[in-house]
């Protein structure tokens, strides 16, 4: 399981999945996370406390399409 903190109280979240969408500048690796508290954020995993842990090839969620 990956695990970073909410951006919004602090909690322990759980990162749900990951992918990577196309952007201007490039590709941009994105995590959905939720927290204990259910806030629910989808944000560029470079965002992510602890980003240096989380860093690597994309794990795409399974069954997932390319946005």
């Amino acid at each position: 399981m990956d695990t970073t903190s909410c951006p919004e109280c602090g909690a322990l979240a759980e990162v749900l999945w990951r992918d990577v969408a196309a952007s201007t500048d490039g590709p941009v690796e994105l995590a959905k996370i939720q927290c204990l508290g259910r806030h629910w954020f989808l944000l560029p995993v470079a965002s992510l406390a602890g980003s240096g842990r989380n860093s690597g090839a994309a794990r795409p969620r399974a069954g997932a399409t390319p946005l």
